[in-house]
């Protein structure tokens, strides 16, 4: 077993560093999750404000439109966009792909629409009329066949930086519309309608970084940008549909003001995720150029590295989620959402699972074996449809998160076991366990924190969150010489002199 986590270890470092000596796999992972970061942040005080603000059935219908969007989205954005990045971040026929992929969401906007003014004739009853939000869901895909074709253009030519800067500008503006709209009165139409601002003004920023033309294609180009669309589109929506299934499910079985609790705690869960998702973004592309180019090692190192990276968040912040996920919601949320607790432990343990099966269904999917994706992804969705249908009515939200558990487990398995088939896994399984370990260290941090000084307000909140995360980093980089050398080598990179005493 590798003693080294290898986070980037050097992949591709003296072919692919640029003119300023920075290698771009780490700076464009820094720049992501910086992003990050700072799009989660506006998410997290937009939503809070809200919780404050707007009653939580308002809440809750808000966020019923966005998992319907999201459904929605699932084929253009996971399958179209993600096919369009393996196929031309690949380095051949790049517009030909691009003038592809834009048809075939063309083709895809048209049979949405169709199918959405089938239900407003048919089902003049159903959630999506009564509440108004079948116009808006329109109204959205119209403007998304704008937004993500542009988004995943420069994704897919390598412009990694513009494409998190497109989502946090995204973020950025909605959320501040919503809070402006809400402060003035306007809640349901001031949520939706800042979803709908954010594209809009993404689109007019990411189309300046778009060097693709549409040109003519041939059948050929078409089949294969369908077919790979297809197939990556059964494999990343598992992703969206985990994120959104629980919350459809929750506004069917319970009432709307549950299902807006729940969407809560999965959004603050989601600070867990972070860095899989910053990752992600920066590896992808290269997954599929390295597979190309037949460098399998690259593949596997980059593999390595992104999942020991990626937990390195993940796992503390679950654990301090134990101690202060109760302290985190009813300061930050207030007390209508407390119910939501006991579900937030659940899906804070989930981003660790995501950790696994996110990184490797996405190689899965860059090497050219979306297949082996597909049938981990199609066990876990088919496992977490039928167990919400049974655990949900049982157990409220927290049998929507374990059943998510359960799935997404099953998934992660599968996907490593085929994984294997393809290419060498092996994972740093010793700097994990220190991670582990660390992270009870720093549990008994806030156990005592909290004895010492019980956390009443936001300030004290804060506190015992950051220092706890100081103390586990401390301690790991202490403990863990591979990390330590890896964290210097990247501020390093940046100009930034390593501390001595670190």
């Amino acid at each position: 077993m590798a003693q080294s986590a290898d986070i980037f270890s050097n992949i591709g470092k003296k072919e692919e560093t640029g003119a300023a000596g920075v290698d771009p796999v780490r700076a464009q992972t820094a720049v992501s999750l910086f992003s990050q970061f700072g799009l989660t942040a506006i998410g997290f005080i937009s939503t809070i404000y809200f919780t404050r603000v707007v009653d939580p059935a308002i809440v809750g219908v808000y966020f019923l439109f966005f998992s319907y969007c999201a459904l929605f989205y699932l084929f253009s954005e996971s399958g179209i966009g993600e096919a369009s990045v393996k196929l031309i971040s690949e380095g051949k026929s790049k517009n030909e792909y691009y003038t592809a992929s834009m048809t075939l969401r063309l083709i895809y906007l048209l049979l949405c629409v169709a199918g959405l003014l089938v239900i407003a004739a048919v089902f003049p009853a159903s959630v999506m009329m009564e509440t108004g939000i079948l116009w808006w869901i329109m109204t959205a895909l119209v403007i998304d066949y704008f937004y993500s074709s542009r988004i995943y253009a420069a994704y897919a030519d390598g412009k990694v930086n513009a494409f998190q800067v497109s989502l946090f500008l995204n973020t950025a503006v909605r959320s501040f519309f919503q809070i402006a709209a809400v402060y003035l009165g306007y809640h349901s139409v001031g949520l939706a309608g800042g979803f709908l601002a954010g594209m809009l003004l993404t689109v007019l920023f990411a189309h300046g970084y778009n060097r693709l033309k549409l040109v003519r294609f041939s059948k050929e180009i078409f089949r294969r940008v369908l077919t790979y669309a297809a197939l990556i589109f059964l494999v990343m929506s598992c992703f969206l549909i985990y994120q959104n299934m629980d919350v459809v499910f929750i506004g069917h079985y319970l009432t709307e003001t549950e299902a807006g609790i729940y969407r809560v705690m999965y959004q603050f869960s989601m600070l867990a995720g972070l860095a899989a998702i910053s990752v992600k973004a920066v590896l992808y592309p290269k997954f599929s150029a390295w597979n190309e180019a037949k460098e399998y090692e690259k593949i596997a190192k980059g593999l390595r590295g992104g999942v020991s990276l990626s937990l390195m968040l993940a796992i503390p912040i679950f654990f301090s989620f134990l101690i202060l996920g109760y302290d985190f919601i009813s300061i930050f949320y207030g007390e209508a959402y407390v119910p939501g607790v006991s579900a937030l432990f659940l899906l804070s343990f989930i981003q660790i699972i995501t950790v696994f099966m996110y990184l490797q269904g996405i190689c899965l999917n860059a090497v050219s074996h979306p297949k082996y994706a597909f049938l981990s992804i199609a066990a876990g969705i088919l496992t977490n449809a039928g167990l919400n249908m049974m655990l949900i009515p049982a157990y409220g939200m927290e049998g929507a998160a374990l059943a998510t558990v359960i799935a997404m487990g099953l998934n992660a398995v599968l996907a490593y076991l085929f994984l294997r088939k393809v290419i060498s896994v092996r994972y740093n399984w010793i700097s994990i366990l220190k991670m582990g370990v660390v992270s009870l260290l720093m549990c008994a941090f806030l156990l005592a924190f909290k004895h010492v000084l019980p956390i009443t307000n936001v300030v004290l909140l804060l506190t015992a969150f950051v220092a706890g995360g100081l103390l586990y980093g401390f301690i790991m980089l202490k403990a863990d010489k591979s990390i330590h050398d890896e964290a210097a080598e990247m501020a390093e990179s940046f100009g930034v002199k390593w501390p001595k005493w670190l």
